[in-house]
């Protein structure tokens, strides 16, 4: 089957993100680096992307100083978290369910809801919804400016349409982790979430608690996603609980991406006070992508404006809960009254656990025993 052809002989396919990296191993060296363009394949670049032979549009970059830089780059965790499918124009979309009620977690792009729902056959269709944006700069800032705002201006747009992708990521996230708590095909029910005290800071036995959960659904769950001030509770871990090594990198200049068994992954997106405890995308959900991200020019030549239409066709589904708990930092120390967690009866061969409550000091071995969650997660700040 074909893509569709739209105005121009134009066709708007997906894309899988590793075909991005492909390409670009293409053109590297034996040192894995493209050789930079030269002032010549600058100037021809500039000369398509700004060429307007309707309007009679012409501009040539006059420099190639780049702004100072206000932030950081945004990186998107949607790829990394669930498994990006490309989907072919015109089928349709649906998963198998193989879990024990066939239950799944969409995001309705429509309502801002996510449905929860029992579908028989164990099977469930997906519906796509659109992520947009529409940059657009003045005329005269082309010619006054020396930076290439065209650039500029698309690539902020880019990393709005990733966070864009991965607000909504969260939201599907939390869903599934409080719902997934009270299923009766749940191996530990109510434990979903290890709560820490006194908004005290992420410890090495908060984090092996929250994944003996996913062990005893037999599921391993070694990837952690958090904010970005969350994360710089790892470089406050005790000397006696990483031990030298660890603690001479992070004074040479390295950054903690991993550890023990745990992959780290932080975004500002993430809410903050909140960790979530992940499996392998294959373990997870799918990212159906219809057309990966497809940018249009949009004039509003009365206003003096050059503009871009910037927008993608997608969808998210969780189609295996059981890999997802968290860790939630509260401001009180208050301990609730504990419920029996596990269901001997139904699932004879699993131990009880327990769900386990830190206040801010605690970093031995010996925490105090505490509550599970009857909604399975608590509510978060951020």
């Amino acid at each position: 089957m074909t893509a569709p052809v739209l105005a121009g002989g134009m066709y708007r396919t997906a894309k899988k993100s590793d075909d991005y990296v492909a390409e670009y191993l293409k053109h590297a060296d034996a040192q894995g680096n493209v050789p930079k363009p030269t002032t010549a394949q600058k100037t021809a670049r500039m000369e398509k992307i700004m060429s307007d032979r309707v309007a009679g549009f012409h501009r040539l970059g006059v420099g190639m100083i780049g702004p100072i830089q206000l932030k950081l780059r945004y990186e998107g965790m949607v790829r990394n978290v669930l498994l990006e499918d490309p989907i072919t124009p015109g089928t349709e979309t649906v998963y198998d369910i193989i879990d024990d009620l066939g239950q799944a977690y969409l995001l309705s792009g429509h309502d801002g809801e996510v449905r929860v729902t029992p579908f028989e056959g164990k099977r469930t269709r997906v519906d796509f919804f659109r992520i947009a944006s529409r940059p657009a700069i003045r005329k005269e800032d082309l010619y006054q400016l020396k930076v290439n705002m065209v650039e500029h201006a698309q690539d902020e747009s880019k990393q709005a349409i990733l966070k864009q992708e991965d607000s909504r990521l969260m939201i599907l996230l939390q869903a599934a982790l409080t719902a997934y708590a009270t299923r009766p095909d749940n191996p530990t029910p109510g434990a979903q979430t290890v709560v820490i005290g006194d908004n005290g800071p992420i410890s090495p036995a908060a984090l092996y608690t929250a994944v003996t959960m996913t062990d005893l659904r037999e599921i391993e769950s070694a990837r952690l996603l958090m904010n970005v001030a969350d994360y710089r509770d790892f470089y406050l871990f005790p000397q006696a609980e990483t031990g030298w090594a660890m603690k001479d990198r992070v004074v040479a200049g390295q950054k903690i991406t991993t550890f023990g068994e745990f992959q780290i992954q932080r975004s500002v997106m993430v809410p903050r006070n909140t960790v979530y405890l992940l499996p392998e995308p294959e373990f997870l959900g799918v990212f159906p992508v219809l057309y990966s991200l497809d940018v249009e020019e949009n004039n509003n030549v009365e206003e003096f404006y050059r503009g871009w239409v910037m927008d993608e066709f997608v969808s998210m589904a969780i189609l295996n809960p059981r890999g997802i708990a968290s860790i939630t930092k509260v401001a009180n120390q208050t301990i609730l009254s504990p419920v029996p967690l596990g269901n001997p009866t139904a699932y004879p061969l699993y131990s009880q656990p327990i769900n386990q409550y830190y206040t801010s000091t605690s970093t031995e071995a010996a925490p105090v025993v505490a509550p599970g969650l009857p909604s399975g997660a608590v509510t978060h700040s951020g």
